[in-house]
């Protein structure tokens, strides 16, 4: 059984654990997760040779830790049943971890009848704090998310001051631009095709689909995530909806300047998600990534918070040093 909704391809070492006559599939809502939550599954099954399951168990392993649990199926067709849901505590750790959770389903003799696995991405509940201590101004056409931004500890204006030190915002108007190219710096994440510096698009027909596509992140630039290159289900709540178009993203010169990207279609046309570069005597980081749409959710997204907060850290330090400029 293959779940194309993931969108990953399915490499011939997981067959094993997909074509099978009996399997059991795990609806995870989300892929990664503070490590004081609780995971929430919901159990699908799909009976081939065994039509009883009643009397079966799900016994679960994640980082070390495990536990077993009764099942009530119910058929939903033929050889389909829902199993109801399990919820497992999230593992304690120190620095993001991608964990593999693994499900076996087991009969009345502890034998083993099928078993499935699932990585997670686990993240320091810490981490949702904020580590910058200079005034941050947000400025954003819903303007609720100066509030966000403040639950995490930063210390928040929603006006440029003599005090700002950092802007965060999807607009940035004349007055936003005028103070970046005398010093400031910016934070522009974009969320529309209206964009002041380079357009924001879907790309072509040259893009293919996500078959042949792979996204990457700088690892030096998010150094709180668990990054494995190409990007996996974590990060998928957070994935930009367009790209940074324009950019000569081929060209040697700049590639220290490009933080996130895609490669795309069947030419391996590449594409850029996160640029950094020099607006006057300003610094500004740009970015597609859904970063605000993901703390405006009820359910924020851990990753979502770890990657603005480790992109103020970058903004905000010496470490952030463009050659890649716009003079406009």
């Amino acid at each position: 059984m293959l779940k194309f909704n993931h969108n990953l391809q399915v490499f011939d070492q997981a067959f094993n654990n997909t074509q099978t006559d009996d399997g059991v599939v795990p609806m995870v809502e989300a892929r990664a997760y503070w490590d004081n939550q609780t995971v929430e599954i919901q159990l699908h099954g799909v009976q081939e040779t065994d039509p009883d399951w009643s009397q079966n168990r799900l016994r679960w392993e994640l980082n070390g830790v495990g536990g077993v649990e009764r099942i009530a199926p119910v058929k939903t067709g033929k050889s389909d049943a829902s199993m109801g849901t399990i919820r497992i505590p999230m593992a304690r750790v120190q620095s993001a971890q991608l964990l593999p959770l693994k499900l076996t389903l087991i009969d009345q003799k502890n034998s083993e009848i099928t078993h499935k696995l699932a990585d997670l991405l686990v993240l320091p509940s810490q981490a949702a704090q904020a580590r910058y201590s200079g005034k941050v101004t947000v400025q954003t056409w819903a303007g609720s998310e100066g509030a966000i931004v403040r639950q995490l500890n930063y210390d928040v204006d929603t006006r440029l001051s003599k005090n700002t030190e950092l802007l965060v915002t999807n607009c940035p108007d004349a007055k936003a631009l005028k103070w970046v190219w005398d010093g400031g710096r910016m934070l522009f994440i974009s969320e529309d095709d209206q964009s002041v510096f380079w357009s924001r698009g879907r790309g072509n027909l040259a893009d293919g689909n996500w078959i042949k596509s792979v996204s990457w992140l700088r690892p030096d630039v998010h150094p709180h995530l668990k990054i494995d290159n190409p990007l996996n289900l974590p990060l998928r709540r957070v994935m930009p909806t367009g790209s940074i178009m324009g950019l000569n993203s081929e060209e040697v010169v700049n590639t220290d300047d490009y933080l996130a990207g895609q490669v795309s279609g069947w030419v391996q046309r590449p594409v850029i998600h996160t640029v950094q570069f020099r607006y006057g005597k300003g610094r500004v980081v740009m970015t597609t990534y859904a970063l605000l749409e993901s703390m405006r959710l009820g359910d924020v997204d851990p990753v979502g918070v770890v990657m603005f907060n480790d992109l103020i850290d970058y903004l905000g330090s010496e470490r952030c040093q463009p050659k890649l400029s716009l003079d406009c």
